[in-house]
């Protein structure tokens, strides 16, 4: 099947998104956001080489993991964590977070071992029930970030910041190395603290600055409690050359509280509490389409609305419908064709990759001319051979 492609086909498109960290179960919130990376891989895979920097390792030295880490050791040694589900390495991370933080001193040796590579056996049993979540929804990277590229020395990046005039350094006043995006309008954002603790921007910036001269557009994803840490970057990254654009997903409210897992709320609405209510009764393929269109159509681009089992089930008979009428049917049946050029710029926003919003708006379109099952064939089957993962891992 081919495409007549949009302006800027055949770009190198990196797609960089925040990790969901093995720490916790999967939300409405972390599908949320996963699917929409799931969707804009896909579909940018058409027309552009898309990278997907996507590496749970990467920020494993931070304070939100490492210092999890940390305290599972401290205060369950010996633990057998293969005969733990998420819900209860979840509710060990909440208990985590409502105990007193430990000065980086306490915790440094969780964070070497961590960034020389070490996984937590907590974190290593949540990416094997992971990966089972990802076979479930079909989803793209089949080696769930579990392997990437080498991370810049972290002298060497500060080095060159500071260089470019794009860091302020410090450590010889024992104070903090600082990001400066001010000509930016942005504050000043401490990345290393005087203590020498890092956080999860430096392992960012660390990862994603080597592939920058291999890229023509970086994707910077991101929920929407970061976008003023994501807004510093953006400037830094575009200082250094690369052209940036950001993609912000928000959290998906549960009985109208929005908030982050650490502070718990999401016992019975995990991807197994969510799949075992919808699979047995609708079948995999119909669940996969439809979960993906009710969280990134239905609740759109703010999701002020709370999580609804009776809407996703609305969305999954509606899923089962397009499947029903399009799927496996040629470019000469329901399909409509090619897609048409002009329709490109309406599913990128020419903002040069495929916007996750749009394309489930679009897969929904009654217009003879809209190639829906082209597009359907795009967001549940195989990934196109332009779509890598972490620069060549």
């Amino acid at each position: 099947m081919t495409h007549p492609l949009p302006t800027g086909a055949g770009s190198r498109i990196l797609l960089a998104p925040v990790t969901v960290s093995p720490t916790k179960p999967l939300t409405p919130t972390h599908l949320k956001y996963l699917l929409s990376l799931d969707v804009i891989v896909r579909v940018s895979a058409l027309f552009a080489d898309v990278t997907v920097a996507y590496q749970h390792g990467a920020y494993a030295g931070s304070q939100q993991v490492a210092g999890f880490w940390d305290y599972l050791d401290r205060h369950r040694p010996g633990t057998a964590y293969t005969g733990l589900g998420e819900v209860e390495i979840g509710e060990l991370y909440v208990a985590y977070h409502q105990t007193p933080r430990l000065p980086f001193a306490a915790i440094e040796p969780t964070v070497r071992r961590a960034e020389a590579g070490w996984l937590h056996p907590a974190s290593a049993r949540l990416l094997d029930i992971w990966q089972d979540h990802y076979d479930l929804l079909g989803m793209f990277d089949p080696e769930l970030g579990r392997h990437g590229p080498e991370l810049m020395g972290e002298a060497d990046l500060l080095d060159l910041l500071v260089r470019r005039n794009l860091c302020i350094d410090g450590r010889p006043l024992g104070a903090p190395v600082y990001l400066d995006a001010t000509s930016a309008g942005h504050s000043l954002r401490v990345v290393l603290g005087a203590d020498g603790q890092p956080n999860y921007l430096l392992y960012l910036l660390r990862e994603l600055v080597p592939l920058l001269a291999d890229h023509d557009l970086v994707v910077l994803a991101h929920d929407e409690q970061l976008r003023t840490d994501y807004q510093t970057v953006s400037q830094i990254l575009t200082a250094l050359g690369a052209r940036v654009v950001r993609f912000e997903v928000p959290r998906v409210p549960i009985d109208g509280v929005a908030q982050s897992s650490r502070l718990g709320g999401w016992q019975g609405y995990t991807l197994d509490a969510i799949a075992d209510r919808f699979v047995d009764e609708y079948g995999v393929d119909a669940f996969r389409l439809g979960l993906r269109l009710y969280l990134i159509a239905g609740l759109g681009r703010t999701a002020r609305e709370s999580y609804s089992a009776l809407q996703l089930r609305r969305w999954i008979r509606r899923a089962q419908r397009l499947l029903d009428t399009h799927a496996g049917r040629d470019e000469q049946g329901t399909t409509g064709g090619p897609v048409p050029a002009g329709l490109w710029g309406a599913l990128t926003a020419r903002r040069g990759y495929a916007d996750p919003y749009r394309v489930a708006t679009t897969l929904m379109s009654r217009q003879p001319t809209v190639p829906v099952g082209a597009l359907l064939d795009a967001v549940t089957g195989p990934v196109r051979t332009r779509a890598t993962v972490g620069g060549g891992r």
